[in-house]
């Protein structure tokens, strides 16, 4: 009989075999090992191993060396661990609690497995004389937190939407317990009591709610859970209308019809109108088109997320999978993607993006679940993949004709040009972008695409076409109210005020851009690094702040090169080893203007 091996890291880190402690590896540092095996996006290699654990060691790669041994005897037989890169292959049915951060959603993970998820990384272990693991083990523990409260919030919506409320509940207090002023998680657990026949318990959580964000945050009860506790208002009136199949379905080519030019508002009452009478009808096949179909005009055509947005999306998998339509049940997934994104929990992305590939939808269902792809990479600085996977998008929608998608793309492209230093190659895909918009309407998506064209010109020191532009792009976003495209708006007007000599200016619109913060967390960390730099000179004390914030940000999002600049900032304002930190965490990224970053900061990768 085959022994399954369970490593957990995530807590008190422990060994069990066939459900019986294992004794552990020797040594603080053979722990630091395999948390470091096992939680990097890719092998590291002996001399990285070496440099974060055994610095101050006569032999650093002999220090290595006795370390993999000992997690080779820990570990038994049958576990493969070496090379160099250093990788390790664990034997099928071996369990890691970290892996579980990009495990698909429902397929074979117990509410108890999940629930484990609630601790620190390496909780309690101290490794004596190497700063550079505590650089890297601080970066970790906050990805891995953020991981582990993406996999809580997922399972308890999907628990939510297949009829599992307590459950739900449950795991949502799991992910409070990792941070509690996280208001969908609060609202999550009160649609869940409410759901299970539990108003009192729900009228509990509300008001103990209310005591957090009053007593820490000095904040209101957040409009997401005053909308869960609320009971489900009745379906609008349309007196005059029949509830059957037929009606659902004419209100949902309606709301098609109204998304497709922009009247988001009719759009949201005809499809709330759909989804209402597609449910009292019972056809599960119409109720996941109209549920994804609103889900989705709320989301791109509204700037909604959270909890309310979520909760349809899986209620619609649930009645795409009852109804076997795998072209709305990878929309479905598409969309989870997307709102992972934009929460910088890419783990999840993947594992949505996994789940909708599984589903034969077409090319161009694949054409936008690729543009995720490309924007995802591009966020977590794996910029290969991400011109990989945006220039295949371009080529498939522009082949199916869905030019608002080709477009979406085309800007994804170039905004990876832009990141890399490199505007000559991002001018023209984005000035095809621009022209595709313009000539589809696509007023919502434009001042997105107008802002990375501008910041490519500020690159070729063409501030007045950049100005022109940003000036054209605010209007836009303020007019949409999206805030997300406002922040990427607002960098590239600060960037022009600091062309200009205008810091004071400058410091004002990084300001702007972060009232109130948007949803997607990397323009809020794009934004906080152009204010570091036009603060830097002119207010210290206000660069730290944002510094430090870029930092929290970046580290909780997975964004990887935003953490490296946020370390050049704490370096460039004085703190030591901040530079040698930089270093370390930039490695594996391919960006020539970050190495530029870094050689001006002492940080120069060699």
């Amino acid at each position: 009989m085959i022994s399954t091996l369970t490593i957990r890291l995530i807590g008190v880190p422990s060994l069990e075999r066939d459900g019986a402690a294992v004794p552990p590896p020797r040594g603080a540092k053979a722990w630091a090992l395999l948390a470091v095996l096992l939680a990097s996006d890719s092998p590291p290699t002996r001399q990285r191993l070496a440099t974060l654990l055994f610095p101050d060691a006569d032999d650093p790669l002999s220090a290595l060396r006795w370390n993999l041994s000992e997690l080779r005897r820990t570990l038994g037989p049958g576990v493969e661990l070496g090379g160099d890169p250093v990788t390790v292959a664990l034997r099928p049915g071996d369990r890691v609690d970290v892996a579980l951060l990009g495990s698909r959603l429902g397929h074979g993970l117990a509410d108890a497995e999940l629930l484990g998820l609630t601790g620190e990384l390496l909780e309690g272990l101290a490794v004596e004389a190497a700063p550079a693991f505590d650089s890297w083990l601080l970066l970790t523990r906050l990805t891995v937190r953020a991981g582990c409260r993406a996999v809580l919030h997922d399972a308890a919506l999907h628990r939510l939407s297949t009829g599992e409320p307590r459950a739900a509940a449950a795991l949502a207090v799991g992910a409070l317990e990792l941070q509690p002023h996280d208001a969908d998680d609060h609202a999550l657990v009160v649609r869940a009591l409410l759901s299970a026949g539990e108003p009192e318990a729900a009228a509990r959580h509300v008001e103990r709610c209310r005591r957090i964000f009053h007593d820490d945050l000095g904040a209101d009860l957040p409009e997401a859970v005053l909308r869960a506790s609320r009971r489900r208002p009745a379906p609008p009136d349309a007196p005059s209308v029949t509830v059957s199949a037929v009606s659902a379905a004419s209100y949902l080519e309606a709301g098609l019809a109204s998304l497709g030019v922009g009247a988001v508002d009719a759009a949201e009452q005809q499809l709330r109108r759909a989804v209402d009478m597609a449910r009292v009808v019972g056809d599960p096949d119409l109720s996941a088109r109209a549920l994804v179909t609103r889900a989705g005009g709320l989301i791109h055509g509204a700037g909604a997320r959270g909890v309310d947005v979520a909760a349809m999306l899986h209620e619609g998998l649930a009645f795409a999978r009852e109804a076997d339509n795998p072209q709305v049940a990878a929309a479905v997934c598409r969309e989870l993607a997307f709102l992972g994104v934009q929460l910088g929990h890419r783990a999840r992305v993947d594992a949505w993006l996994e789940e909708a590939g599984r589903f034969d939808a077409g090319d161009e269902e694949r054409a936008r679940q690729l543009g995720i792809r490309a924007m995802s990479s591009s966020d977590a600085a794996s910029y290969p993949e991400a011109l990989e996977a945006g220039e295949e998008s371009v080529r498939l929608a522009t082949r199916g004709g869905v030019r608002r998608q080709a477009a979406w793309s085309m800007t994804m492209v170039g905004r990876v040009h832009v990141l890399r230093g490199d505007p000559a190659a991002a001018v023209p895909v984005l000035d095809r972008a621009l022209e595709v918009l313009q000539e589809t309407r696509w007023l919502a998506f434009l001042p997105w695409a107008q802002a990375w064209r501008a910041e490519a010109a500020l690159d070729g020191g063409d501030v007045e076409t950049a100005s022109g532009l940003l000036e054209r792009a605010w209007v836009l976003a303020t007019e949409t109210g999206d805030h997300c495209w406002m922040a990427t708006v607002a960098r590239g007007q600060a960037r022009c005020a600091m062309a200009r000599g205008e810091t004071s200016r400058g410091i004002e619109w990084v300001r702007t851009g972060l009232r109130p913060s948007p949803w997607y967390v990397w323009p809020v960390a794009h934004l906080l690094d152009a204010g570091c730099a036009v603060a830097l000179d002119a207010d210290p004390a206000l660069a730290r702040e944002w510094a430090d914030d870029l930092h929290r940000v970046a580290a909780d999002g997975g964004l990887r090169e935003h953490v490296v600049r946020a370390l050049v900032w704490r370096s460039r304002l004085g703190e030591p080893g901040a530079a040698t930190a930089a270093r370390v965490a930039s490695e594996g990224i391919d960006n020539v203007a970050l190495d530029a970053v870094l050689a001006d900061a002492g940080g120069r990768r060699g």
